[in-house]
């Protein structure tokens, strides 16, 4: 069971990278739009609604890059390893509860001290 712990997890994983690398393409793609707004802008009125054109499109483009590289980082991380419980254990969540209480009873018992004569 463990094993598939760590593939899920693994997946995980890489659904996220891939979510972050695909947020980054679309902000790219927008940059791309109002870059291209904007020179279209400075092709046809060499001011004003240029520069704000611009800047909107080096935003999104600098957003866009961020998010590829957070994705790129986490889809590299490394998935810890989960070690398998015990198949008892797993099985049983009650008869731990009733197991730990009983322990922690006896070891209660032990503890006192012994009767002064």
């Amino acid at each position: 069971m463990a094993i598939f712990a760590y593939y899920q997890a693994l997946l995980r994983r890489k659904v996220r990278g891939a979510m972050f690398s695909l947020t980054g393409g679309i902000f790219l793609l927008i940059g791309v739009a109002f870059l291209t707004a904007a020179l279209w802008i400075l092709l046809v009125e060499w001011r004003s609604a240029l520069f704000a054109a611009t800047v909107i499109g080096l935003v999104f483009c600098a957003i866009g890059f961020i998010a590829m590289g957070i994705g790129a980082i986490v889809g590299r991380l490394r998935v810890r390893h989960v070690p398998p419980m015990h198949r008892a254990a797993a099985g049983a969540p009650l008869l731990q509860l009733l197991e730990g209480f009983l322990v922690g009873i006896d070891a209660g018992r032990r503890s006192r001290r012994p009767p002064r004569e």
